[in-house]
């Protein structure tokens, strides 16, 4: 049988491995919900005009962070692009982002509001989106000080002009499948 016939079972996917507080951890993988998620809010922030080579923001999804001592996978993260600097070959990405992104599963959630969220503020990161699929639900932190402030939540479906990307409109709804 060969490798492209439609009856293979595809690969399935890798555990994230993250380290915080110079301890390793292995999550589970995005499921497909929340890699769907994912893939349309990548493409409603760059179709937004805020990606690609005029936009004024570098966007990434699954890159690996060194934030001191921790290493982290957002779903999603970005750089304004006046800050931005291209990782040499093979280096981890060392420049504190200015916004990240978890879409959140049963699995993830506690581990993400928890740990990450902390690990994103000792690295000064300065807004946290958490995408919730099962709930329909966008919230968005400014880190602030020592803290992080909830700045909003969004519910369903409606218009969105979220931190820091208030300069685009968009409706919640694109996020969700169906």
């Amino acid at each position: 049988m060969s490798d492209d016939s439609p009856f293979l079972p595809s690969p399935r996917p890798l555990p994230v491995e993250e380290i915080l507080g110079g301890i390793p951890v292995l999550l589970p993988p995005p499921g497909p919900l929340q890699v769907q998620t994912q893939g349309r809010l990548l493409e409603v922030l760059s179709q937004g005009g805020l990606a690609g080579k005029a936009g004024a923001w570098v966007l990434r999804k699954d890159v690996t962070l060194h934030l001191d001592e921790d290493r982290v996978v957002p779903d999603l993260v970005g750089w304004r692009r006046e800050r931005w600097t291209e990782p040499g070959p093979g280096a981890g990405v060392t420049l504190t982002p200015d916004w990240t992104c978890e879409v959140l599963s049963d699995e993830t959630e506690p581990w993400d509001r928890g740990h990450k969220m902390l690990a994103y503020g000792l690295g000064r990161v300065g807004h946290v989106w958490l995408v919730h699929p099962g709930m329909r639900t966008l919230e968005v932190y400014l880190f602030e000080g020592f803290s992080w402030s909830l700045l909003d939540v969004w519910e369903g479906q409606g218009p969105v002009k979220a931190a820091p990307f208030e300069a685009l409109a968009w409706d919640l709804s694109a996020l969700w499948a169906g």
